[in-house]
């Protein structure tokens, strides 16, 4: 009988686990992102995949920009301020390898801000974008702006905006992304 037991229990749990989503899990930034499958795997630092289509994290080194043209990406969205990239020109690799590029300059706390978020969000509504590269130098700011978009735009609690962020790269950013959620 106690191995009957174990094993209902066990069912009842794996059960449970498959049947429970939180919130977090029912948040796309984007209504396009609803019919994308997932981002192919390139191996930046602190990379995350949090939505179809996406895969999020640092600074991607011109091979891994490469690597990123010949796994699918289309789009790379850069979140670092120019004065960030000194080592080499990231919008003319990107454009020679003939993916999009577009600048969302967020230098601190100060551009954690819904402008900001809601610009990468439209840069994601596009379907023809897809899929795509979002980076930072370590994710936290990609992070932060999904946080800020969940909060203010998807309606989610502070908690589970919070953890969407984290989820997305979010790190050292988040008490002051924890601040603007009021």
């Amino acid at each position: 009988m106690p191995i009957q037991n174990l094993f209902r229990t066990l069912i009842f749990f794996i059960t449970l686990a498959i049947t429970t989503t939180s919130h977090a899990d029912n948040y796309l930034p984007s209504k396009t992102m609803s019919a994308m499958q997932a981002a192919p795997h390139v191996n930046i630092y602190s990379v995350k995949h949090p939505f179809p289509g996406v895969l999020s994290g640092g600074q991607p080194s011109q091979e891994e920009l490469e690597t990123a043209k010949a796994e699918g990406f289309k789009t790379i969205i850069n979140l670092r301020m120019p004065n960030e990239m000194k080592e080499w020109d990231e919008p003319s690799k990107v454009k020679a390898l003939g993916m999009k590029y577009i600048a969302i300059p967020v230098g601190n706390a100060n551009d954690i801000n819904v402008k900001n978020s809601s610009i990468l969000i439209a840069a994601l509504e596009d379907q023809n974008n897809y899929p795509v590269l979002i980076h930072c130098a370590s994710g936290n700011r990609v992070g932060a702006l999904f946080a800020l978009d969940a909060y203010n735009s998807a309606k989610m609690n502070k908690a589970t905006a919070l953890q969407i962020g984290r989820d997305s790269g979010l790190t050292s950013l988040e008490p002051a992304v924890a601040g603007k959620l009021k």
